[in-house]
């Protein structure tokens, strides 16, 4: 998905610098999320992927489900990335326009991975600190991963933070064989 995420990138910071321009970020956010819906339908999914399907056609299905929840604007989206042969990055772009969303607005969701449930202590711990470090408001989310051994993984955008036992029993590992 990675080659997506450059794919979709461009649509989503032209969309995103249209919606500030038009006070229609809300609109937009909305929009993307149900175009991604669609686009993520096994059905649809195996229309847009198929090559004997042009990408007019896929245009006007895409149109043909969502059009009456779409502005305009939102529609010619469509279009143009039908035209492009990219519908299928739609989830992707929807993605990095809240991405961006989220960056003007002083947000960003962090990934909290550790090898044991964490307390509302220790959650609140990491919330605090993420913040003070990234000079934006927080929002957590945890799994659980018990091949960590102890300590968290922790992603927030670009920034990785690995303080689990079991990379630092690899790096010592990668030391010692040295």
């Amino acid at each position: 998905m990675a080659d997506y995420t450059t794919i979709a990138r461009p649509y989503a910071r032209a969309v995103y610098q249209q919606a500030t321009q038009t006070s229609s970020v809300d609109s937009w956010s909305e929009a993307l999320a149900l175009m991604s819906a669609v686009t993520c339908d096994t059905d649809m999914a195996a229309l847009l992927e198929n090559p004997q399907t042009g990408n007019e056609q896929k245009a006007e299905l895409m149109l043909k489900v969502v059009s009456a929840s779409l502005n305009a604007q939102q529609q010619n989206l469509v279009k143009l990335m039908a035209e492009n042969g990219r519908l299928k990055v739609l989830p992707e772009v929807a993605e990095q326009f809240e991405v961006f969303r989220a960056e003007a607005e002083g947000k960003i969701d962090a990934e909290v991975t550790s090898a044991f449930p964490l307390s509302s202590e220790q959650e609140a711990s990491i919330t605090s600190t993420l913040k003070a470090k990234l000079g934006r408001e927080v929002t957590i989310t945890t799994t659980i991963d018990e091949s960590l051994i102890g300590g968290v993984v922790i992603k927030a955008g670009d920034t990785i933070i690995d303080g689990s036992m079991k990379s630092q029993l690899e790096s010592l590992a990668l030391t010692l064989s040295r």
